[in-house]
């Protein structure tokens, strides 16, 4: 994950709108007719994460830790009554901030014993947290826009998807005259259904003579365990490093 001036990272359990009265008060009306996961209820799994972001207020006070929320992802996989359980903060906006973030998140609908999409109870941990040198960083660091939304591994709380089936890289006939070898370490983002969303070289062995292009190609058609790659329990986008290896025979 990049490191912000300050961080908002989330993390996410399984488990089921953000108001002024308890959460007794609200027990009666939130999520009616939504379900818990377990018992054949199989959970959401994330599409898509938005970080809750830092006010300027609270960037100032230093305030950092977690707003613990239950919201109920519907059918079509959009998020629906949101609540605070858990505040960090009232003054500053950050729980409304977390909550307003919660609601752009998208899912894979939970399903039934039958497959049949039906509403579910989820829990989301946002967390902030600000860094020990926010005062000498006047802006934010550039979001980088291809992990955007995935879990990073190794990372607490994050799962490594299940490699299913490989494909190995091929030697380019340029690469091999040329005795070229080594490997090439490449980025992916695994998405639930286990096909890679999208790959990246991050350290090069040879790109004139076809070497990375032929590494990207290979792991584009790699395929993981579906559902196998979660955050903190749920399924979810998940970004990992593959190391591919050119050996000349």
């Amino acid at each position: 994950m990049s490191r912000f001036a300050s961080l908002a990272g989330v993390v996410i359990f399984a488990a089921v709108a953000f108001s002024q009265p308890s959460f007794a008060q609200t027990e009666q009306t939130f999520g009616q007719g939504a379900v818990r996961p377990g018992n054949g209820i199989a959970p959401p799994s994330i599409v898509r994460q938005v970080e809750p972001r830092y006010t300027d207020e609270a960037r100032r006070a230093r305030v950092s830790g977690d707003v613990e929320l239950e919201a109920v992802v519907k059918t079509d996989g959009t998020v629906g009554d949101v609540r605070v359980v858990r505040s960090l903060d009232d003054t500053y906006g950050l729980d409304a901030n977390a909550v307003s973030a919660a609601r752009q998140w998208r899912f894979k609908p939970g399903l039934d014993r039958d497959g049949h999409p039906v509403p579910v109870i989820v829990t989301l941990i946002l967390s902030f947290r600000v860094s020990p040198k926010i005062e000498s960083v006047p802006t934010q660091a550039p979001v980088d826009e291809f992990v955007k939304g995935a879990c990073r591994i190794p990372s607490e709380g994050a799962t490594a998807p299940r490699l299913a089936y490989q494909v190995e890289p091929k030697y380019t006939p340029e690469a091999m005259r040329a005795k070229i070898a080594g490997t090439v370490t490449v980025e992916a983002i695994v998405d639930p259904d286990g096909t890679v969303a999208r790959a990246r070289v991050v350290e090069s062995l040879d790109k004139p003579l076809g070497l990375d292009d032929e590494a990207l190609k290979a792991v584009s058609q790699w395929t993981f365990e579906p559902d196998s790659g979660k955050c903190q329990g749920l399924p979810a986008p998940v970004l990992v490093t593959l190391v591919l290896t050119f050996r000349i025979h």
